[in-house]
């Protein structure tokens, strides 16, 4: 394997006259939660050399050297480059861009209409070429290479666009099927081991513009695709279709949720769109749809239609000069028009120095009459990864909150035979401790079995919206507490209660911290250090199967805890 603590361009042909240039970080590139699996992530570049020569997505600036030195080697002469197609216009590529045309002027650019805009405000004071793409046109390159384009806006990308090439039948997707992940498998050979990291970058990116991603499949579902060429991770060629069908099944699940809440939000340097990309992901895991729009790109018709349909919103803005930005002052706008003060609200955003915009819209919506179902989150300068935790949290709880209040109260029903003789399965009484970074939580847990032998493994049932469960991926640490019949009261009281997001869950109870660095409960009867092996998908839980690395048995004379329920149908 390459050198992990190196950055560097992977050049490998992958088609007729077609070449991906992936340049790779083994790290955690940036501090977004989409990273948060600190797997590494490429980003992927092409060259299609037909007639004429077309480079597909350039880089960020942080690979402008290596990658413009690996280009010039695959391209022999920059003379021979004709044409730069971006898939979505983001400033951090500005600087790869510059560097191309300072060393080839007559370069013309091919994006979509939106993406030239931004593409002449980067460029003030340079002429440039540009073909805008508005999903009609093609491209010739010669030698077979014709290429069409098909515009993907979403409110994230609204510059999006994904671009076919009708020779090699190569759809290069742009964000759709990508994943961070770092390796030196080009391709998906192992397409069934990605999906957990392809059903993570799902869940993280797209989840919440659903209703985008079905525009895009429909559009895009007529073409005949052989390759998915992605903007991140292994390139999908033998695990196609399976994550089209995922794509589908993953979008339309969102989509059907019967509550939904809009996440209005605007950014100025990208932290306060991070943290909303962190409230999404929580909404997701709470069981709500979610509509994320971000307000410099939307219309206010978009943003009325959102508020009007939604069941709660929450908005996001950062403060510039001691004010929140017009698109905000847009958006409240619409909400204080639309007045349906039933509608439960939240606010976040981060700042500077100061956070005035914070105060203008909780006064604003507090003097409407509005109830928060948080207290409002106020992040200094780049948010950390304790602060995205608390995000994703709070917004659980908001959405959990949302489908209690719509959830009729009934008196609940004697369980069904099937339930009682469900319910007679009994489990040990366990907490489970994990960290990542500095984020450290727990939850209590009954759901545990002893799964194999050889290696000694466990398996582990944890519900979707539980706290700890984005932090049990594949290659994650645990530790399993085994409580014992003298105190076990005592934790399952204690963890059955609800937690304020970010609250620290040990602070009542005496802690060590395990070769592993997460913690044990020292007046446990046991404990085992694990790593996460497995993850698979079952209705409302993820199954974690994980694998013993370590234990120990603190009272030999004591006896474990059994949980003993009345039926199936709860804990």
């Amino acid at each position: 394997m390459t050198n992990p603590n190196s950055r560097d361009v992977q050049v490998l042909p992958i088609a007729t006259n077609t070449t991906v240039l992936r340049a790779r970080s083994w790290t955690r590139l940036r501090f977004e939660i989409e990273y948060a699996l600190a797997r590494g992530t490429t980003s992927n570049s092409y060259v299609i050399s037909g007639d004429k020569v077309a480079v597909i997505d350039p880089p960020p600036e942080t690979f402008s050297l290596i990658y413009l030195d690996a280009l010039r080697q695959c391209l022999n002469d920059w003379e021979r480059l004709d044409y730069v197609i971006i898939g979505h216009f983001n400033p951090n590529r500005v600087a790869t861009l510059k560097a191309l045309l300072d060393l080839v002027p007559k370069l013309t650019f091919v994006c979509s209409l939106p993406c030239a805009a931004n593409l002449r405000a980067a460029f003030p004071n340079r002429e440039l070429k540009i073909i805008t793409m508005r999903g009609k046109e093609t491209l010739d390159l010669g030698k077979g290479h014709v290429l069409k384009f098909f515009p993907i806006p979403s409110p994230r990308w609204p510059t999006g666009l994904c671009t076919y090439d009708e020779q090699t039948q190569i759809l290069y997707s742009n964000k759709l099927f990508g994943a961070h992940l770092c390796g030196d498998e080009v391709f998906d050979e192992d397409w069934d081991l990605l999906k957990e990291d392809q059903r993570y970058y799902f869940d993280c990116l797209m989840a919440p513009h659903a209703t985008h991603v079905q525009a895009a499949l429909e559009k895009l579902s007529e073409l005949q695709v052989r390759m998915y060429a992605t903007a991140h991770g292994p390139l999908v060629r033998y695990g196609l279709l399976e994550l089209a069908k995922a794509y589908e099944t993953w979008s339309k699940s969102q989509t059907e949720r019967e509550i939904s809440v809009a996440l209005l939000y605007a950014s100025a340097y990208g932290n306060t769109a991070t943290l909303a990309q962190a409230f999404a992901l929580g909404l997701t895991k709470g069981g709500v749809a979610v509509e994320s729009i971000n307000c410099e790109f939307a219309q206010p018709d978009e943003i009325r239609s959102a508020i009007e349909k939604c069941d709660g919103f929450i908005m996001g803005s950062p403060t510039i000069g001691g004010n929140a930005p017009t698109p905000i002052h847009t958006a409240l706008g619409i909400v204080l028009a639309v007045g349906d003060n039933s509608k439960l609200a939240g606010v976040f955003g981060s700042y500077g120095w100061s956070g005035e915009a914070f105060d203008l819209i909780e006064g604003k919506l507090k003097d409407a009459g509005y109830k928060f179902g948080f207290e409002t989150l106020k992040a200094r300068f780049k948010p950390t990864d304790v602060t995205l935790k608390e995000c994703e949290e709070m917004a659980t709880d908001f959405a959990q909150a949302l489908r209690r209040a719509k959830k009729p109260r009934l008196t609940q029903a004697a369980a069904t035979p099937m339930e009682q003789a469900v319910g007679r399965i009994v489990g040990s009484v366990c907490v489970v401790t994990a960290k990542q970074g500095e984020v450290s939580t727990g939850m209590l847990g009954a759901w545990v079995s002893q799964a194999t032998f050889n290696p000694p493994g466990i398996s582990v049932a944890i519900a979707k919206e539980r706290a700890i469960e984005s932090i049990m991926h594949t290659g994650g640490k645990f530790v399993l507490n085994i409580l014992g019949e003298e105190n076990y009261q005592d934790y399952m009281k204690h963890f059955r209660k609800n937690f304020a997001p970010g609250e620290d869950r040990f602070k009542n109870f005496s802690t060590a911290v395990a070769d592993n660095g997460c913690l044990i409960l020292t007046d446990a009867i046991a404990y085992l250090e694990c790593s996460v092996n497995k993850r698979m998908e079952c209705g409302d839980h993820w199954v974690v199967y994980a694998i013993v690395d370590n234990g120990k048995l603190l009272q030999p004379d004591s006896v474990t805890a059994i949980h003993h329920r009345k039926a199936g149908s709860h804990y």
